[in-house]
């Protein structure tokens, strides 16, 4: 599955067949950010940000902060949401 996204991705960016879409590729779905990502998601912004920190990930200390709050604000409006509809 994901030599296949990678292949979507190719195609809508126009990256040619020589090779040089590999540091395009290795930029957007890096494995660090894929850690963080998840850790968010799954954890919150403290685990997210204690996985960047204890990696010495300086540049993804942030945006782990801003993804996880982001996320706890959408997550809460959307419970609300659904106390309201089905109490």
């Amino acid at each position: 599955m994901l030599y296949g996204t990678k292949k979507i991705v190719n195609i809508l960016c126009g990256d040619d067949k020589n090779g040089k879409d590999q540091k395009f590729w290795s930029n957007m779905v890096a494995p660090q950010r894929l850690l963080v990502g998840s850790s968010c998601a799954i954890g919150g912004p403290a685990t997210a940000a204690a996985l960047a920190k204890s990696f010495e990930w300086k540049s993804l200390l942030s945006p782990s902060l801003l993804v996880g709050n982001v996320g706890y604000a959408i997550a809460t409006f959307i419970g609300l949401f659904f106390y309201g509809a089905y109490r």
